[in-house]
């Protein structure tokens, strides 16, 4: 290794990280005639997660040059708003709604609806504000060979 090079040690500290779910979830089916099949199902998840706050120890009374004042003023050990970056604060809602109709016992006629509402309440740190809704209707023929 070529040139000087000063080190001047590692310090560290100990975060919580504090993480809260809760989901329903229900489904249900039905055969009201031995062609017809509906299904339903309803999902809410309530999702909460943080860390503590970063408290960095001072390093300026560890670490002094020879005139005995800090060496590391210029660095910034405060991390205020570090432990926001993975806050978690959302609610998602999923209805979904499905009908199979057997034209025969090898062709099946499927509809099916999906509704899904999230709301992101954390401020969007990775990925931007995620809220929305969406609603997909879906039609098919199944045909088993």
């Amino acid at each position: 290794m070529s040139g000087d090079y000063k080190h001047y040690g590692s310090i560290g500290t100990m975060v919580d990280y504090n993480s809260n779910a809760h989901t329903v979830f229900i489904a249900a089916s039905v055969t009201p005639i031995p062609s017809l099949r509906l299904m339903s199902t309803l999902l809410y998840n309530v999702s909460r997660a943080g860390y503590d706050q970063v408290l960095m120890p001072d390093v300026s009374d560890i670490t002094v040059n020879a005139n005995g004042e800090p060496d590391l003023t210029h660095q910034d050990f405060t991390f205020d708003e570090m432990h926001r970056y993975s806050d978690l604060d959302y609610r998602i809602l999923r209805v979904h709604l499905g009908a199979e109709y057997a034209l025969s016992p090898r062709v099946t006629l499927t509809a099916d609806s999906e509704f899904a509402d999230l709301q992101d309440n954390a401020g969007g740190y990775v990925f931007g504000v995620e809220s929305g809704s969406i609603l997909m209707l879906r039609t098919g023929v199944q045909v088993n060979f």
